[in-house]
């Protein structure tokens, strides 16, 4: 390893032995760029930290010679991000399908017709640090790096390169503060809408379900006193839900039910097998559902701009206030393991009665901050646009 003669790339050499057409053995003497002599921070890149980029490609010369007659096939990028997508991505859900194909055009774009051997580190290296200059979000920059590690691992396994890449420097991941609403906005936005989207937002607020889920509720899903998550819906398709741990049982509070009955009755009398629906009888658009409904709705009551998982977050804080179990508020949110040894594995029983009593508990929260919402409500107008008009007082259901 040496630096170039301007200081600014960390240069690696190594020789290979290969035959030639007459069957010759020959010596080749390769030079590859393995990074820029310093991060995106300014601090120097160090001698050691530029013989690990180089190593991979030892280890690959040493293999070869170790094992001549290895079969090695060839393709482009592109040639191989199609048998990925094809072997490997279709077995993902949908929703992680069109993100990682979204990460596939930039991929594409940057190196399509380059043989999948060629590229190397400091390919890699060259276009998280141009991603970075662009302004993408750190964390969509390491996803994007998991997505090329997944390629090459299937790669190497189908022997279309000989070993994996190494992995870049990346962006620091900056965590955000989470967008949530308090039980105040709960009971505001609950108070300003009627019929349908009361019952909507409650659910969302008591029970902590994920959009998808929300969708995919089914009027078979739904119990006098629980409802059951066995399956979430992303652009119009029926999937299943994020992790094992998804598939749950809910308990609901008293008001929600009464909430959830009446609309299961709309829905019933249309045929409709959804708790929630478009005109047709389809599952809810989340996206569409967000833009036309809850946005104005936040803007009516000059409130930030915020999604869904808002009422998640804010479900979770509530619960923790209520000093509900950590064990209870994990089943009901359909979380992972929460790490923890005597939890995950010595609490495995579901607490029924834990379960019911959060669900009285959340109900009769949001129950007085929506009376409390109501009262204000009454003294004055309310006015939200949705691009079709105006709505004054209470926003009408859908």
């Amino acid at each position: 390893m040496y630096l170039n003669a301007t200081k600014t790339q960390w240069i690696g050499s190594y020789s290979e032995y290969a035959l030639d057409g007459h069957g010759v053995e020959r010596r080749k003497r390769v030079r590859i760029v393995l990074s820029p002599s310093r991060k995106d921070d300014g601090t120097p890149v160090r001698k050691n930290e530029a013989k690990n980029l180089l190593q991979p490609y030892i280890n690959r010369v040493n293999q070869q010679s170790s094992f001549p007659s290895r079969e090695r096939k060839t393709a482009t990028f592109e040639g191989f991000a199609k048998i990925w997508e094809d072997d490997y991505l279709i077995l993902s859900k949908r929703s992680t399908q069109s993100s990682v194909r979204t990460q596939l055009r930039t991929l594409r774009a940057e190196f399509g017709t380059k043989e999948m051997g060629s590229i190397d580190a400091g390919d890699i290296q060259r276009l998280i640090s141009r991603l970075t200059r662009e302004g993408r979000e750190p964390k969509t920059i390491r996803n994007m790096w998991g997505t090329i590690s997944l390629i090459w691992q299937a790669a190497l396994a189908q022997k279309f390169v000989d070993s994996t890449l190494p992995k870049p420097k990346l962006p620091k991941a900056v965590k955000k503060r989470p967008r949530f609403f308090r039980l105040a906005d709960v009971g505001r936005i609950i108070a300003s809408v009627q019929n349908t989207q009361r019952c909507l937002y409650w659910l969302l607020a008591e029970t902590g379900i994920r959009s998808g889920e929300l969708a995919g509720l089914r009027v078979q899903d739904v119990a006098l006193d629980s409802i059951t998550i066995e399956q979430s819906v992303w652009g119009g398709k029926e999937q299943a839900p994020k992790t094992q741990n998804s598939v749950r049982k809910i308990a609901i509070s008293p008001q929600l039910a009464e909430l959830l009955w009446g609309q299961i009755g709309l829905q019933k009398a249309l045929g409709h097998a959804f708790v929630f629906t478009v005109s047709t009888g389809s599952p809810l658009d989340i996206n569409v559902e967000r833009s036309r409904r809850l946005a104005p709705v936040l803007e009516a009551l000059e409130m930030p701009k915020a999604g869904y998982h808002a009422f998640r977050h804010f479900n979770v804080s509530i619960m923790d206030s209520l000093r509900v179990p950590l064990k209870t508020i994990q089943e009901r949110i359909g979380h992972a393991l929460t790490g923890s040894f005597t939890l995950d594995v010595y609490g495995h029983t579901l607490d029924w009665k834990s379960n019911a009593d959060a669900a009285t508990g959340l109900g009769d929260e949001i129950a007085k901050a929506v009376a409390e919402a109501d009262s204000s409500l009454d003294s004055g107008p309310l006015t939200a646009h949705n691009g079709k008009g105006s709505q004054t007082r209470k926003l009408e259901a859908f």
